[in-house]
């Protein structure tokens, strides 16, 4: 959970505080069961923590949107680079950024979730 929560603050500025435990492990457990369901296995190969973690911090951020804005030193990261892919959220507003963020980082789109998955024969 520590990841998690060093990940929402570094993107939002906003502390996660132990109140916000039982939600995050909630988040948690409901998104580590959907890659679950994906992948068709029933352990979650450590190469894919990275995803997990991206992905419960961004529905943690989506569903705490009001209490992260009114934070007054909110900066949302605008750019992000991961390998050789670099993308600029575009976007006036630190609304739009943070959800474009949480958009990028819910979907599966590219990512290597395809080579994990099992088959049933």
């Amino acid at each position: 959970m520590d990841n998690i929560k060093e990940l929402i603050r570094f993107t939002t500025h906003f502390n996660v505080t132990p109140e916000y435990d039982s939600v995050l492990q909630y988040i948690y457990d409901a998104e580590r069961q959907y890659l679950l369901n994906i992948l068709n296995d029933e352990e979650l190969p450590s190469e894919l923590s990275g995803l997990l973690d991206k992905r419960v911090a961004a529905r943690f951020i989506d569903h705490h949107k009001d209490t992260i804005l009114k934070e007054a030193d909110l900066q949302p990261i605008t750019r992000l680079k991961e390998g050789d892919t670099e993308i600029e959220f575009g976007g006036d507003n630190t609304l739009s950024n943070l959800t474009a963020l949480t958009s990028k980082w819910l979907s599966l789109e590219g990512t290597e979730i395809t080579c994990y998955r099992k088959l049933k024969w």
